[in-house]
């Protein structure tokens, strides 16, 4: 079956590597050629200047007998000679280099005395010695110029420079030709070490693809490369957030179904006998019985909403002050326990009023209401509650007391468990306001205790850390 969104094909890592390594191959190889070539040329054009001094010397003493000989107002000059090339350079391939090496005796006046079969009717270099260039007929030539003393005459021997360009060309292509002939093993070989080392992305592939889309666990393959740990580490935690949620999710669902079933009912019920009573009394209050009852469902939805909002993925956080946080909330809940007759008192003295946090002001609100309304709720009338901000260590510490009946030390551990109530009669709440307490110090970092109140009701303690 084919998805509803479309896929959008990106570019294959497998195609990328093998084209990019290929071309940097073939690249080097070029490259390698292109240098040999030169280096080729440079080593050549030492040997081959040496080798022309060393043939233009021996021309020197085997001619300049003959020169002696000649008759420099003959009519027939130049004599052409054949024969010295093969003394030169003896080789396989003579005939070839006898079109490629020539030489030219002039005498002082500038006239041809003898020449080689193979040299050009132009005269191969100026009077001077040594090593010279010469282009003739579209040809270039490396000349070496020699004058003899005894008989005044110049030597010039001159050598084709397309002998040196071929035979660099030649070496080159020595060292090309194997580097081609090995290319296709060198690209099958390349193919499969890449394979290869893709190797464990597929299996990561195959495992999320073989996944039912319950399983959130995390993912462990036999082999995981040092470059794809850091990919399967950011999966991991994306399911282990996304399993975190789903918990939470389903326990909400679970929770609001458990606790709000019993309340709906007597809200019915309250609904139910306002409706059919024919007494003014008893329907008000019925009605105030079902007001009581909304409020409650209403109240406990709130937290339950709440609860499952407490991550650290969708709340800011940034440093504030708590005592005058504090202050707020308590103005804010000052009503409901003057219709108490309770008295609310905070103690807070010099540099504790200056304490920061960093930390959640939306959650640190709901945390303050949750122990005041809790210790409010617990408290009689004309009761007390106490609320203390110290410095312990490297810690704000709130402390909150009431004169409630108080909670049996075994029973601590549970007060953070939802829905439980120490007081099932007194208490009117869901059970929950602890639960989200905790779940609020949990996400600062911080810790939650329980002792006996000096009030003579249950003493709240939470310790947040200081911002340092």
């Amino acid at each position: 079956m084919m998805p509803f969104f479309k896929r959008k094909l990106g570019l294959s890592i497998n195609r990328v590597l093998i084209i990019g390594i290929l071309s940097f191959t073939i690249l080097y190889i070029l490259s390698i050629y292109y240098l040999s070539q030169r280096q080729a040329i440079h080593e050549i054009e030492e040997l081959f200047d040496a080798q022309l001094a060393h043939s233009s010397s021996i021309l020197m003493n085997l001619l300049s007998e003959s020169v002696s000989t000649i008759d420099q107002g003959s009519e027939h000059l130049p004599v052409v000679y054949h024969g010295f090339d093969e003394v030169i350079l003896p080789s396989t391939n003579a005939l070839f280099y006898q079109k490629k090496v020539a030489y030219q005796i002039y005498n002082d006046q500038g006239k041809l005395l003898i020449v080689s079969g193979s040299a050009p009717n132009t005269r191969f270099a100026d009077k001077h010695l040594g090593y010279s260039n010469a282009n003739i007929n579209d040809e270039d030539w490396r000349v070496f110029s020699l004058y003899d003393e005894d008989w005044h005459f110049w030597l010039h021997v001159g050598e084709s420079a397309s002998i040196r360009n071929e035979l660099a060309h030649q070496i080159s292509q020595q060292t090309l030709w194997p580097g081609i002939a090995l290319l296709p093993f060198a690209l099958l070989l390349l193919t499969v070490i890449i394979r290869f080392a893709l190797k464990p992305l597929k299996q990561l592939t195959a495992n999320i693809k073989r996944r039912d889309p319950k399983n959130l666990t995390a993912i462990e393959l036999i082999h995981t490369p040092k470059e794809m740990r850091p990919v399967i580490d950011a999966l991991n935690t994306l399911f282990f957030r996304l399993s975190d949620a789903i918990s939470r999710e389903r326990r909400l669902t679970a929770d609001a179904a458990h606790e709000l079933r019993t309340p709906l009912s007597v809200i019915m019920l309250h609904a139910q006998n306002a409706m059919a009573s024919n007494n003014e009394t008893e329907r008000l209050q019925a009605l105030q019985e079902l007001e009581t009852g909304v409020k409650r469902v209403s109240r406990l939805l709130e937290q339950l909403l709440t609860l499952s909002k407490v991550s650290p993925e969708t709340i800011p956080v940034s440093p504030l002050l708590f005592y005058p946080l504090c202050q707020e909330v308590m103005a804010q809940m000052s009503l409901p326990i003057i219709e108490k007759h309770q008295q609310l008192e905070l103690e807070c003295e010099g540099e504790n009023q200056f304490l920061k946090i960093i930390g959640s002001e939306f959650l640190l609100e709901i945390l303050l209401r949750n122990l005041i309304d809790n210790a409010r709720e617990y408290s009689p009338e004309n009761g007390e509650i106490r609320i203390s901000i110290l410095k312990k260590k490297q810690c704000l510490e709130l402390l909150v007391e009431d004169s409630g009946p108080g909670v049996e030390p075994e029973h601590y551990q549970r007060l953070t468990d939802r829905f439980y109530r120490e007081h099932q009669n007194k208490g009117k709440g869901a059970g929950l306001g602890l639960s989200l307490v905790n779940s609020i110090v949990e996400f600062h970092e911080g810790q939650l205790q329980f002792s006996e109140s000096n009030l003579g009701g249950l003493a709240v303690r939470v310790l947040l850390p200081l911002m340092r």
